[in-house]
């Protein structure tokens, strides 16, 4: 197959607008095409009735390549999934050259079945780029996969579900798993996603079992898979740990607003009143500044 690794590693983080505008697409052991997403179609031209139920080669730009198929598959089996760039025919016969990503998922029933994730190179400045080819969405960050039938009950998962704050519970919703407010939370998407068909980002905050006593913060991106006629299958969804992206943020929120809000005047009770007010809510629940009980005039020396 025309396939390429990534060249270099970008030093920039994963891009979570490179996972709300992922095409995703789920395959079977076979190489048959399962499910689909609109997303898939904008990329590729390709519906739901198009490709679902027929064989994945279907995408490959010619009929030389698809012989490679077979060898590339237990490559991936292998290695439990693969990252690159590929060739990809769209539905008007053009060649596209999109960063793509194999991720295994797992069955209750020990099966498997592959999400493919393909992302437009083209879609990025060059800026993104590098100066190189863009390696893969999923490549650059852990990401857990899940997927949750129409009654969001657990069917699919890979690996790195058990460390991204959700624990890989087949058969049971995210209420089993996650506090009231937050499953909740996260269920309405998934519901609006499947009424809908369309994807969606969702933020929240979670215990992860590796490290238990900090919150951390975690970014989910929501896909409607589709049958052949364009019916929801599930919702598959992307969660990334934003953590430290969003700590970062945080500090520099903090010293934004300290430079804005502190110093505007040499009074000293206007400075201290500044420091606790930009301290609460921000740094603390309530803050206490204390000054010398007397202060001096400017210019003035102390009695001998």
């Amino acid at each position: 197959m025309m396939m390429s690794t990534a060249q270099a590693a970008l030093l920039e983080p994963l891009g979570l607008r490179e996972i709300s505008d992922a095409a995703i697409a789920m395959i079977d052991e076979q190489g048959t095409v399962v499910a689909w997403t609109q997303a898939a179609q904008h990329v590729v031209g390709y519906c739901a009735e198009d490709v679902v139920g027929r064989s994945a080669t279907l995408l490959l730009p010619s009929c030389q390549e698809a012989l490679g198929v077979s060898a590339f598959a237990e490559q991936c089996r292998a290695q439990g999934g693969w990252s690159g760039t590929a060739a990809v025919r769209h539905r008007d016969g053009r060649t596209l050259n999109l960063s793509l990503r194999l991720s295994l998922l797992w069955g209750q029933d020990a099966t498997h079945r592959w999400l493919v994730s393909l992302t437009d190179i083209g879609a990025f400045s060059s800026g993104m780029m590098n100066g190189s080819v863009r390696e893969s969405l999923l490549a650059r960050a852990p990401v857990g996969i899940a997927i949750r039938d129409p009654q969001l009950r657990c069917t699919w998962v890979n690996d790195t579900m058990e460390h991204d704050g959700i624990s890989r519970r087949f058969g049971r919703r995210l209420k089993d798993s996650l506090p009231g407010f937050e499953a909740e939370a996260l269920e309405a998407v998934m519901r609006q996603v499947l009424a809908s068909g369309t994807s969606a980002v969702h933020e929240y905050r979670a215990w992860p079992p590796e490290d238990p006593r900090r919150e951390h913060a975690f970014s989910a991106s929501f896909f409607c898979l589709q049958d052949a006629d364009g019916q929801a299958l599930g919702v598959c969804i992307l969660t990334v740990d934003v953590t430290s992206n969003q700590r970062v943020c945080e500090r520099l929120a903090v010293l934004s607003q300290a430079s804005t809000r502190i110093g505007s005047t040499l009074d000293i009770m206007q400075t201290a009143q500044e420091l606790a007010s930009l301290a609460v809510p921000l740094l603390a629940d309530y803050a206490v500044v204390d000054l010398a009980e007397f202060i001096l005039p400017f210019g003035e020396e102390p009695a001998a």
